[in-house]
This record gives structure tokens, sequence and C-alpha cells, in this order.
């Protein structure tokens, strides 16, 4: 076993140097420099060129450089030609007696040099680890590059990024390799592992190596010495229970960090203790140690690629590193360090989740106590933290209670924050025990109210209503229950009702809630019932009233810190309303306010669930760079997510990949997201509509269609089927089912009737210009999908509308039809689309329009639409939040634009970024 990279997913780069060493071999000499971060796989690629350089006939040299290169002038070029006073040819000791220094004498004997073996065959000089080289070998080397305009000499420079060598980075092309895909890294582990695939707990193993394949082969050889690795059928599988990073392997990676001194690592390490991502303020607090003197060392740690920008922190590139450096530092340390931190950082002002964090770490190992100064800030702040860190504050509220007497004045407040949390985790079972169990002995009045409805919502989320109602008939009947509590109670039970389908019910609850939420003045009373309400009127299609109720609901919730996730819902419900009356530009700006709420204040679930409704928008309305880049940010917070909320988030990835033609990362999706079910509203929308896309990829349409007509059979009340219903028509249609796609079209239509909204108005357009051929009907859908700015649908409607004119014979007008869909995808990067539409037309021969020029992987060329505005307002002086605020994203899509700009142009910072963009808009 080897924890040495193996050449996985580096297609691109490596079709790029075997085609500069073709070039060299015809006489065309060229230079590369190839730049990425310890491990990532500089030296496998090099190696492989080194190989096929020889076997194509050409003379190889080459070196690596290392720390002590920098202190002997021209060292560095000498070992790379092979010039030494042991070297096996008498020419090149003669010619290390005559060099003294880098003059140009020097310099030019080395040129010479290199002319006379050109002569005679193709040269190829590769260095490696530039970073550590010294000035006198680069001035050799930039005088080498002159003179491949001019000899068969092929130039290859690795490096790890870094702010030296400038002059000869910006003299030739640059590869900056970037992370491995998740399919990479899975078959590296698998061929390590000696197993076909891997399972889903060891791929969330290796997610701590970010991609990078050293890490990735550490983490397998660690395991695997461990016996932590089962093959069963081909498949390698974590075995037994997980139990953390293995010593071994924590070892082998801080051995990674050995060229880091001691100051850098010993910070390192204190920055592991404040979690992936922190300030430097944070670090400088906690080090006891000012900004400025940390600034050389986190510069360091920056150029290695071990710390990474993350909007306006630093984030560990890879979560493995981080977890070696925390690990590996002494127990009682650690945890005396958190406690201190605790104290530090809530001084400093820092958030609650953050000082809450730092509190339950130092608790976490042994049997320790939770102090005075804990406790009472637990009293002051518990439930700010149940909102914001639910997770956190249930657990260190728990080890607050346990050993806290009965008697204990404190424990009455700590009793509701841990029922709250529990609520905000959306655990009804444990919620409605603890709930039950405190209010036996809690002698605060306010508090028993606050209990009994965490009790009544732990009933009501679990459509019990009637034991919900019993719960409020009780305290309505206890002296001292407050209104507000009770509106609350009462808003709750509505809404329990009306998913129960008791409609009547709902509606004589949430006129009581209504009246006493506006008696007592309490604005989360009122926007609970009005939102309860909105949702009644959608269900009866009452959407204009539905409307009001939202946008009331939203002004009277305010900014309250325990509203912000019933705001983000009703918030959600009125974009969707907005965007199905048509009006996309105002839907958007809900969005965006929605996110700029989620991203200062909302739990990390309701983070989570926000930046799927945002992936899915900007999905539908072909702002596909940004889905990828919001979904990207979903990801990290899988952990926060229900099951229905994966398979939304694993749909929607699969779904981008499959129309982008990304085979691999749409199969992936679909295998870690399981079987979708089409009674799932989630599913149906987003992971079952991905299984559908793969069923017409394979080119079995009958699979397809029978998706489709599953999910029609399970629901005949119109909700989001409009998403799909056309492509069901289109299917039947195409494998002759008549009858089935006249059925759809009803059902589409039937919809269109109740809901007239423009977007249902549209599908039921699309289907029925498509069942009977008319061309009038799919432009009238065209028109409304342009309309709703939704390119992709309107994309495939100008498709459809393409193949009935060339079914009639009308082949200009087709083709008209068809180059406009043609440019619509390739805009979003739609290859299965093109490739779909081009099969469609060819029976006509209707030509597909010529190709655009594949996107290079590298360089401002390299950059999409998006993250080429992204890189210019960047070299305007705007911050992420200014960038965000202009292109309508949240913050969090922007940092991971930004970071796909620095990974592309080969930069590490925003200036490097700005000086770049600044030279593009010249």
């Amino acid at each position: 076993m080897t924890a040495e990279p193996v050449l996985f997913g580096r297609k691109t780069e490596l079709d790029e140097l075997r085609r500069l060493v073709a070039s060299v071999v015809d006489g065309t000499g060229g230079a590369l420099w190839i730049e990425g971060e310890p491990g990532i796989g500089k030296t496998a690629l090099l190696d492989q060129l080194v190989a096929d350089a020889a076997v194509q006939g050409c003379a190889v040299r080459h070196a690596t450089a290392d720390r002590l290169s920098r202190q002997f002038p021209l060292r560095f070029m000498l070992d790379c030609l092979g010039v030494g006073p042991k070297s096996d040819e008498p020419e090149l000791r003669e010619l290390h007696e005559r060099i003294s220094g880098a003059d140009g004498t020097a310099i030019g004997e080395l040129a010479d040099l290199v002319a006379k073996w050109c002569a005679n065959a193709p040269l190829v000089l590769v260095v490696d680890d530039v970073q550590w080289a010294d000035d006198a070998s680069m001035h050799v080397w930039q005088r080498f590059v002159a003179l491949t305009e001019e000899l068969p000499l092929l130039l290859i420079s690795a490096a790890r990024p870094a702010r030296g060598h400038h002059e000869v980075r910006a003299q030739v092309p640059r590869i900056s390799l970037q992370p491995l895909a998740d399919t990479a890294v899975a078959g590296l582990a698998g061929t390590l592992a000696r197993a076909a695939r891997i399972g889903p707990r060891l791929r969330r193993m290796l997610a701590g190596a970010a991609g990078n394949p050293r890490y990735a082969g550490e983490i397998v050889a660690a395991l695997t010495r461990e016996g932590a690795i089962a093959v069963d059928d081909g498949r390698a599988e974590l075995a037994g229970a997980d139990t953390g990073m293995p010593r071994s392997l924590a070892e082998a990676v801080i051995g990674r960090l050995g060229f880091f001194d001691h100051q850098t690592l010993g910070l390192l390490r204190m920055a592991a203790l404040l979690g992936p991502a922190f300030a430097m303020s944070e670090l400088s607090t906690l080090s006891e140690r000012p900004v400025s003197a940390l600034v050389g060392h986190v510069e360091e740690a920056m150029d290695s690629g071990v710390l990474v920008e993350s909007g306006l922190h630093l984030a560990f590139q890879h979560p493995v590193v981080r977890q070696a450096l925390y690990e590996t530092n002494p127990t009682s340390l650690r945890l005396a360090l958190h406690e201190q931190a605790a104290h530090v950082l809530h001084g400093s002002g820092a958030s609650v989740e953050r000082v809450g964090e730092q509190l339950l770490a130092s608790i976490a190992i042994g049997d320790s106590e939770i102090d005075g100064w804990s406790l009472d800030w637990l009293v002051q702040h518990g439930h700010a933290l149940a909102h914001r860190a639910p997770a956190c504050a249930a657990e260190l509220l728990e080890a607050a209670l346990v050993p806290m007497p009965a008697e204990e004045e404190r424990r009455d407040v700590l009793l509701a924050a841990r029922a709250l949390s529990l609520v905000q985790l959306d655990r009804p079972e444990q919620a409605h025990e603890l709930s039950e169990r405190a209010l036996a002995e809690v002698a605060d009045s306010s508090r028993a109210a606050e209990l009994t409805w965490y009790l009544v919502w732990s009933l009501a989320v679990r459509r019990r209503a009637d034991e919900a109602a019993a719960v409020i008939a009780e305290a309505e009947a206890t002296t001292g229950s407050e209104l507000r509590w009770l509106a609350r109670m009462r808003g709750t039970l509505a809404q329990a009702q009306l998913l129960s389908g008791r409609f009547a019910d709902s509606e004589r609850t949430v006129d009581r809630a209504l009246a006493e939420a506006r008696e007592s003045g309490d604005a989360h009373a009122l926007g609970l019932a009005l939102h309860v309400r909105g949702t009644a009127r959608a269900r009866n299609s009452d959407l204009a009233e539905a409307l009001v109720c939202y946008q009331e609901a939203g002004a009277a919730l305010g900014d309250a810190l325990e509203n912000v996730d019933l705001r983000l819902q009703v918030l959600s419900n009125r974009m969707m309303l907005l965007f199905a009356f048509g009006h996309a530009a105002e839907a958007e700006s809900v969005l965006y306010e929605m996110l700029a709420i989620a991203e200062t204040s909302a739990t990390p679930s309701r983070l989570a669930v926000v930046r799927l409704s945002a992936g899915n928008h900007y999905f539908t309305v072909g702002r596909w760079d940004d889905a990828a880049a919001e979904l990207q940010a979903a990801s990290e917070l899988t952990d926060e997510m229900t099951p229905h909320q994966l398979r939304w988030l694993h749909g929607l990835r699969a779904m981008l990949a499959g129309y982008r033609g990304e085979r691999e990362v749409f199969d992936q999706q679909l295998a870690v997201a399981g079987e979708a079910t089409p009674d799932s509203q989630e599913n149906s929308g987003f992971l079952m509509v991905a299984g559908v896309l793969g069923a017409e990829i394979d080119g079995d349409l009958e699979r397809a269609k029978a998706i489709l007509v599953e999910a029609l059979d399970a629901s005949e009340r119109f909700g989001s089927n409009y998403v799909w219903l056309p492509m069901l028509v289109r299917y039947a249609l195409q494998t002759g089912d008549s009858e089935t796609a006249t059925r759809a079209t009803n059902s589409c239509g039937q919809g269109a009737t109740v809901g007239a909204a423009p977007n249902l108005l549209a599908a039921a357009q699309h289907c029925r210009g498509l069942v009977d051929g008319d061309p009038i009907t799919l432009r009238a859908a065209i028109a409304h999908y342009d309309k709703t700015k939704q390119p992709p649908k309107r994309a495939r409607a100008l498709e459809d509308l393409a193949a009935v004119l060339a079914e009639r014979g009308e082949i200009p007008a087709a083709r008209k039809a068809y180059v406009q869909a043609a440019e619509i995808f390739t805009q979003l990067g739609a290859h299965w689309d093109l490739k779909r539409a081009a099969a469609r037309m060819l029976p006509y021969g209707i030509r597909t329009p010529r190709a655009k020029r594949l996107r290079a992987t590298t360089g401002w060329e390299a950059l999409t639409r998006t993250e080429r505005q992204v890189a210019l307002l960047v070299g305007d002086g705007k911050s992420n939040p200014e960038i965000a605020a202009e292109l309508f994203a949240s913050r969090r899509t922007i940092e991971v634009h930004v970071s796909h700009v620095l990974a592309k142009l080969g930069v590490r910072s925003r200036v490097e970024v700005a000086v770049e963009a600044t030279g593009r808009r010249a």
C-alpha cells in the first residue's frame, strides 16, 4: 500500500503536456508553468511527462529544488543540466570548473550547451518545486524560455502557488491544478484499496482530503493499516463504528507539514481550535498576539495551500489537515484552550454560536462540569444559542442541566431553552418528553406557558391535532396563561389542522389565533397565523389573496431573532407565488432578501433550505453558474439536512450535471441520493426528474415515460407537476402513446384553469401545442417562458416548435426555431440538450449550428460568464457583499465564484485578480 498520488482526473492536463511533447518532437519549442498546492499531483504529472518524452526520443533532464537551493547561486540549474564535479561527462565537469557565478559568461555557456544538445535531439528540461529555486537559476531559465522560439526545446516548471518568480510565470502559459473531482477521488481510493467502488462512509471520510490526491492516499493507507477498510463484493467501506481519525493518519498528515517552522505550526494548531473557518481577529485574541505579528505566518500557510480565503475569514482548505492539527494537541491543553477561547471571544463581542462552540468543546471530553461563568452565560444567551446553533445548544444545555439541583433558580430558564433547541432541531418526540417533564417542575408561569407551546408544537407536527387542542384548552383554563402564548399555540394548531386536511377547523382556529395575536401584540403569533392563512388560500388556488397574507406576515414578523426561521418560510412562499405570477424580478429580490437574512441570522438547517431554494431558482431562470455555486455552498450543510432535503440537493445537482453532459457527476449524485419515490413532492420535483433525465440520456424513453406516468397516477392534483408534464407529453408522443400524451395535457390544462398563473399557463400551452402539433400554441408558450425569464424552458419549447414545424414540412421556420434554441443551450452550457435537439433535427436535414470552441480549463478564457463579471468587480475594488448586492446573489455564492476565479487564474489573492481584470478591461 502506498500513499503516493496516482494519476486520476488529470486527462486535460496530461493531454496538454503530451501535445507539447509532440510539438517539440516536430521541432517546435515551448514552455509551461504548472502550479498547485502540495500533494495536488504536480510531481506525478511530471513523472508521466518524463516517461512519455523519453519514449518519443527526446533527451530529458530534470531536477527538484529544495530549501537549500536558494543558498547556492546556479546550483539548481546546474543540477538540472547535470553540470557538476561528479558528472559522468567530462565536458560537464570542465564547464562546472569554469562557472563561478551567474554572470553573463556563465549564462551564455549554459545557453550554448542547451543549443548544442537541441541540435542532436529534441530536449525537455523539467524542474520541480521551483518555489525554492535561487534567483540566478531562474534568470538562466528565463534565457532558456527565449530559446524555445528557435530550438526544439520544451521547458516545464512546477511550483507551489507563491509570490516569487513573477517574471518567469508571466512569460509562459500556466496550468493551475485544481482539486480532484469526487469521482476521481473515488477512483483513486478504489484503486489503492483494490476495490471497484467505495461506500458512502468511506466517501465521506475522503471528503476531508478536499480533492487533494496525496491526502486521499494518506487516508486510505492509514485506514488500511488500521484494518478499518473492508472490501466486500468489490466495494470498499469503513469497517465497524466510526472512531475518528486514526493516529497514524494524523501523524502522517502532520509529517507533511514539516516545512513549517515551529511557530507557524503552533499557530495553525491554535487556529484549528477555532474551527474550519476563523477570523484573523479571533486568532489574534486567542494567541494574545497582534495581527501584525501573525501576517507572515498566515501568508506562509496560504502560499502552501493549508489556509485559503473564505470571504472575510480564513479557512483550512483540507478538513483532514485541520483535524490532524486539532487531534494531535494534548487533550488537557485542548480543553483549557477551548475554555479560554470562550472567555476571550465573548469579551471581544463574538457571536453566541462561536462562544457556545468553544464552551461545548471545553467539556466534550471527560466529566468536567460547567463552571459558574458558563452557567451565567447560558442563562443570558441560551435562547439565542438555541435559535442560532440548536445542536450546540441542546448538547450544552443538557450538560448544564444534568448535575443541576431541582431547586436551582436558573433551571427554569435553561429547561425552556433546551426545549426550544429541540424544536429548532425538529425533534418532536424529544421536545414532547422534555416539555411534559419540565412542566411538572417549573415554578415560573411564563416559562410554563412557553413550554406548553413547545408541547403543542411537538404534537401538532406529528399530526396529533386533537391532543394539541386538549393541551391548549387546559392551558387556557390555567390561571396566568398569557394571551401571546395561547395565540402561538393556536396558530400552531391551525397549521396542523390544515396539513391534516381539516380545512374548516383550521379556518376557525386561525381566525381566533389572529384575534388573540392582534390583542396581545405578539409579532410571532401574528406572523404565524397570517402564514397559515396564506397557505390555506394558496391551497384553494386564491393565489392573489395568499400573496397578500404572506406580505402581511413578513411585515409583522420584523427582524427579531426568534422570528427568523418563520420569516424565511413566509418569504419562500411569497417568492414562489411571485414567480408563478410571472414577476421574476420581484421574486429574485425576495430571494436576495432571504439569502441576506439566512447568512446572518438563520439556523444552519434553515440556511440549508434557503440555499436549496436559491439553487432551484437559479436553475429555473438559467443562471446555472450561480445554481452550481449555491448548491456547492449547500453541500457544506448536508449534516443539517433532512432526508428529503438531501434528495432535493442531490436531485438538483444531478439535473444540472445531466443537462450539462457531466455524466460522471450525474451518476455519482444519483448514487448518493438513493431511490426516488413518486409520492414525495421533493422527489417528484427534483430527484425523480433527474432519474427521468437519466433514462432519456440512456435512450430509454419508455422508462422515462413510465416514471412520470407513475407520478401522475400518484397525484392527479395539479401541484409542481407542470414542471415535468411537457416532458411526459414529448416522451409519450415519441413512443407513439397518444393516450398518455392527451391525459397529461388535460391534467396540465385543468391545473392552469384553477391556478391562472403565467407559469401554469405556459406549461399548459406547451403540452397542448405538442399534442395538437400547433405552432401557434407553442409560440404562445414560448412567449410566456420569455416573459417569466425561464431560458431553459423557452429553449426546450423552441426545440419542440422546430420539431413540429419540421414535421409539417416548414423547414426554414424549423431551422430558425432550432438555431434560437441552440443559442440558448450553448449559453447555458446545456450539452445534453444540444445533442438531443441535434438528433431530432437530423432526419429533416437541418444541420447543427457550428459549435463554439471548447472553453479553456485555466486562464481568463476558462472563466464562465458569471466568473468574469465577478473578476471585473473584484478589479473595481468591490467587496464580496458589494458584488453580491450588484449581481443579486448570496455572499457565499460570490465566495464560491471568487475561489473558482483564483483557481482558474492560478493566483492567490484578490489583488492579483484585480491586476488581471484591469488588463482585460483595458
